[in-house]
Parts: C-alpha cells; sequence; structure tokens
C-alpha cells in the first residue's frame, strides 16, 4: 500500500483550523504543538512528538502529497528538472560577483520536502564540521552530543562498524552503499583520485575517515530499491494511521504569518495555497509553534509575522514583534561549478534518456529483479578535499598534511563524477557528457533571505551571494586544478574531449570560467545561524536555517539530526515540567 491512503488522516483546512480568528467567541481548533512545513525537519519532528499519546500535534504543509509510483524510482525522481518533480523555481537576485547572471532558486513543495527529490544522499559531514559549531557558541552541538542522534534514524544495509552504531538502534531512514560503480568513466575517476593519493573509502560516516576521501556514498533507498524520503521513513502509512487520534496533517496549507499575544508565539494564520485564498484559518499552540520551513520559508514566515529587522519590516507595512537583525542575513549554499566532457554516449545516462531500448531494458531490470541504474543515484561515489592539502601543480594529495589550514580538519571541496550534463543550460542530444560537479562545501560567502512583499504567498527575495567573499575564488581555482589533473589521469586510456573546461590554467581565465558557470547545489543553509529566536517565547525553529554553518556534506542527515534533538528537548522539557508541578504539589500537601 502507498502512503496516505484514504484511511490515513490527513485533513482539510476545515478540519485543521477555525475560519474565524481568535478574537471572536466560537470556539478555535486547539493543539499542544503545531509544526509549519512538513519537509525533511518536519515530518521527523511530526512522528517524534505524537509518538506520546498524551500530546497533540497538527502539522501544516505549503505543498501536497506528492506520492505517485515513480516518486520512489530513484532515478527518476532525483531529476529536479522534470515537470513531474514537486519543485517551484523562483528567479534569484543577480549575483554581482558572476556577472549578474539570475540563477533559479528551488522550492521542494511536498510532504518530505528537499528528501524527497534530488540525489537521495545520507552524508553525516565530518567530526570536524560539527566541533566547529561547538567552537561557534553550540556547547552541547559538538559530534560526540549529536552522535546519538545520527544514530537513531539511520538503518544501513550496507554498514555495520560500531563507530556508526547500528547494530544498536535501527531506524526508520533506511539507506545503502553502490559500491559497484554503474558506469567505467566513474571507476576511471575513482582509480585516478587512488593515485592522486585520495583514500578510498567504504563509509563515508564513519568519524575516522580522512579528509581527503574518495567514497562511495550512503543513499536513502531501501532493501527493494525504493527512494526512502523524511516522509517515507517517518509518517508511513501504518504510524499515520496509529497517531491518527492525536496527530492531524493538513497539505496544501501556507502559513500565512504566526500569531503572538504579549511577544507569545499562540497560534497560527493559515490560507490555501492556491490562488483563490478564499478563506482564512487560523489554529492555536497550548505549548509550542515550531518552524520547519527550510532555509528559504522560516527566515520568510518569521519576517511576515514581524520578526526581523524593524526597518525592513516597516517598509512593507508589517508591525514589529521582535526587532532582530539576523533574520535572513545569513544564507550559506555550496556553490557548484560543473567541467563537462564530452564521452562515449553509452557511458552516460543520456544513453537511457536517447535510446528506447536501452530504456526499456534498464526499467525492465528495475521493475523485475531490483537491479540496475533506475535504482540508484546520479552519483553514488564523489572525491572529498581540503584545497591546502594537495600540491600546487600535480593535486597529489601532500603527505604529512599540513596542519595550518583554517578548516582543515573538514573538506572544503566535493567533486561528484556525474554521468550526465550538469549546467543549467540546455544540452545537445544524442550526446553523450561527463560532468565534474565542483563544490565548494566550506562556502564563506553569505547571502540573503528578504521579503519580497508582505503578500505570504509570494516568494522571497533570494540574493545567494555567490563569490561575494574573493576567498572563494582561491578555493574554487584550485579545486578546478584538482579536477583538470583528475581528467589527465582519466585520458590516459579513455576518450574524453574537452567540452566545458577553462580556456588555460592563468587565474584570469580560471576566474572568468568561476563567474560564467557558477550553480546552485540546493543546500540552502544557515539564514537563521543560531539556535533561538530571541524577544519570544512558545517558538523554535529547527530545520537548516539554524546550522551556525553550512556542514561539508549534503545536508539531509543534519537536518534529520536537528529535528531528533528538537523532539528530544522538547520531550525532556515536558518531563521537567511534570517533575515540577508533581514537587510543588507534594510540597503542599
Amino acid at each position: 500500500m502507498w502512503p496516505f491512503s484514504a484511511t490515513n488522516p490527513v485533513v482539510s483546512l476545515e478540519q485543521a483550523g477555525s475560519l474565524q480568528v481568535k478574537q471572536q467567541e466560537s470556539p478555535v481548533k486547539t493543539y499542544d504543538y503545531i509544526i509549519v512545513g512538513g519537509g525533511t525537519a518536519g515530518c521527523c519532528l511530526a512522528a517524534r512528538l505524537s509518538e506520546d499519546s498524551s500530546v497533540s500535534v497538527l502539522l501544516l504543509e505549503r505543498g501536497g502529497v506528492h506520492d505517485p509510483w515513480f516518486s520512489r524510482i530513484p532515478l527518476i525522481s532525483s531529476d529536479v528538472t522534470s515537470k513531474a518533480t514537486p519543485i517551484v523555481r523562483s528567479p534569484s537576485a543577480p549575483i554581482k560577483a558572476a556577472e549578474s547572471q539570475v540563477v533559479d532558486v528551488v522550492h521542494a513543495e511536498t510532504l518530505g520536502g528537499g528528501s524527497a527529490v534530488n540525489a537521495m544522499l545520507v552524508t553525516r559531514g565530518t567530526v570536524g564540521d560539527f566541533n566547529h559549531w561547538a567552537e561557534l557558541g553550540h556547547p552541547s552541538w559538538d559530534y560526540n552530543s549529536l552522535k546519538p542522534y545520527f544514530i537513531k534514524p539511520e538503518k544501513s544495509l550496507s554498514q555495520t562498524s560500531d563507530d556508526r552504531g547500528y547494530s544498536v538502534c535501527p531506524g526508520p531512514l533506511v539507506n545503502q552503499t553502490f559500491p559497484d560503480l554503474p558506469f567505467n568513466i566513474q571507476r576511471k575517476v575513482r582509480d585516478a583520485a587512488i593515485t592522486l593519493g585520495f583514500a578510498d573509502v567504504k563509509d563515508l560516516n564513519s568519524p575516522t575517515v580522512p579528509v581527503d576521501a574518495c567514497a562511495t556514498l550512503d543513499v536513502a533507498v531501501d532493501e527493494s530499491l525504493r527512494r526512502v524520503s523524511s516522509y517515507h521513513a517517518f509518517l508511513p502509512a501504518q504510524v499515520v494511521q496509529d497517531h491518527r487520534e492525536r496527530l492531524k496533517i493538513s497539505t496544501d496549507a501556507v502559513a500565512t504569518r504566526i500569531d503572538f499575544d504579549k511577544n507569545v508565539a499562540v497560534g497560527v494564520v493559515f490560507e490555501p495555497t492556491n490562488e483563490t485564498r478564499a478563506q482564512t484559518f487560523y489554529a492555536r499552540a497550548k505549548k509550542e509553534i515550531i518552524v520547519c520551513c527550510g532555509a528559504l520559508g522560516s527566515p520568510h514566515l518569521l519576517l511576515l509575522s514581524g520578526i526581523g529587522r524593524k526597518e525592513d519590516l516597516e517598509e512593507h507595512g508589517i508591525e514589529s514583534v521582535v526587532d532582530l537583525l539576523g533574520v535572513g542575513a545569513h544564507l550559506q549554499d555550496h556553490v557548484g561549478l560543473p567541467l563537462m566532457y564530452e564521452v562515449p554516449l553509452e557511458d552516460t545516462l543520456h544513453h537511457i534518456e536517447n535510446s528506447t531500448w536501452k530504456g526499456i531494458i534498464e526499467f525492465g531490470k528495475y521493475l523485475l529483479s531490483r537491479k540496475g541504474i533506475v535504482g540508484n543515484t546520479v552519483s553514488p561515489m564523489s572525491i572529498f578535499a581540503h584545497s591546502t592539502h594537495f600540491d600546487d601543480h600535480t593535486a597529489a594529495v601532500i603527505s604529512p598534511i599540513p596542519s595550518a589550514a583554517i578548516g582543515g580538519d573538514r573538506p572544503d571541496l566535493e567533486i561528484m563524477p556525474v554521468p550526465h550534463w550538469c549546467s543549467d543550460l540546455p544540452y545537445e542530444n544524442q550526446k553523450g557528457f561527463f560532468s565534474f560537479l565542483l563544490c565548494i562545501v566550506q562556502p564563506r560567502s553569505v547571502g540573503s533571505v528578504r521579503l519580497a512583499s508582505r503578500d505570504s504567498h509570494a516568494r522571497p527575495s533570494v540574493d545567494l551571494g555567490f563569490l561575494s567573499n574573493p576567498e572563494d575564488f582561491v578555493t574554487f581555482r584550485r579545486g578546478v586544478t584538482l579536477c583538470l589533473r583528475l581528467a589527465e589521469e582519466v585520458h590516459q586510456g579513455y576518450h574524453m574531449k574537452d567540452f566545458q573546461v577553462p580556456l588555460s590554467e592563468k587565474g584570469s581565465d580560471m576566474d572568468q570560467f568561476i563567474r560564467a558557470t557558477i550553480r546552485t547545489c540546493y543546500h540552502y543553509a544557515s539564514s537563521l545561524a543560531g539556535w533561538h529566536v530571541y524577544g519570544v517565547r512558545g517558538l523554535r525553529v529547527y530545520d537548516a536555517s539554524v546550522f551556525p554553518c553550512i556542514t561539508s556534506g549534503h545536508t539531509m542527515a543534519p537536518v534529520i539530526v536537528v529535528a531528533e534533538r528538537c523532539a528530544n528537548l522538547i520531550k525532556k522539557i515536558a518531563v521537567d515540567n511534570i517533575s515540577v508541578v508533581r514537587e510543588h504539589i507534594r510540597r503542599l500537601l
């Protein structure tokens, strides 16, 4: 049975909230917790909070329930360019340092959010990432403190090492590793990376993995080679059915603002997603409102609700609740740069697209035996490196590793070997393309999320801020050099032709190539860059927006960790409050 059949409590907006606002006399729909945003974090949080039979939870999601049969097929659902994918695109602000080009900003609007689309990669990030969070002022968010929350949600079908902890607590987020790379070009790249001194790693999520590594990655795919999103992991049909009395899920609901009473968050106003907007609904929270709308949506909702820089709010006619400068001010993303080559068509995913018979064969293998390319992600392997750890000219890993590098305990570069076109521009049919998708994973540049208008249905104004810090050019140049050296190694015994590469390795040519070619990697984070909404009570934000800085791996797993930690904190507060009340009663008696 597919999740969310007709028997499950996905309720209408009328059932979730009251048409009248709080000032009117009629009863208002009330819950202990209201979660705004049913994405990667929101699905996890809703499931965990509703485990307690004594609480009631309302989950509001702007998108719908996107669960057609093809949404579980890994390769098909990874295509973010498909019109069948539940993605809404909006233009970014012109990127000043990149010839003022405008790129698409992607909003995944469905239960499961970003985990329901894109590449399904389960990368924790390094020990250094989270210890750096602790250094930035969040001591209880170091790696050792977070490790139980990495272990709790995951169930690996491939990894068994003790430091991963899977034998202790198999969770609902099923994943596995595909060590047998499907394309010859990927195998050639792995061999080239090993030749240059990168460690050949089978478990990237081990805390002992070296910074400079070529690794096969954990992919959120189950035993039947079906995609496992946060929605499928945490809110499958049986869980939702079991929690139906205390968990209500309402989709196609846009939260227009959070309602406050003397700086206490008390309710949420929401409307239908469709453009008619004929009705406005209201629901009250007895305990807390948790915002999980992602690094773009969460600051947007706070701004619409009067939390942000007072002058910016007044410009849009919004009354200030809390004058808070940091809302939306520290947006980060992994900045991508594809170097592309023409290679034999048969050694790329373009072969499936261009050959009807090849597509039928691969799809048949998947349906009949759960094997083949269709059940995998587009890039099950990555190369991670720190840009100061390899030689300027040969790109070989230096031994011993220099110790003075800033952030040298975690990679600042990732290279994804993708047997497909990776530019935002349209490509030529009937040809095979291979891409080194080079990404800066410790970007120094930051952007912002601002109000475009006071219309809650409008998209926010997003300035990605790519390359605004000149240090990112330095990192990119070294990354491009590494890609070119890898290509030289692959060239030996394999035919590949330059297609989109720098004119030369001179600094000016490199920089021109970087400015003209950068793209988003869809890993928006850190737009709130902290853990608390200061100045109000009864309100939390827990998603990628609160990362103190972006992690050096793909962001799905850390977002789930944040949600797991949030659920634990809320439950602990509830238990502590009960203990305080009981102690007070004992003293009275």
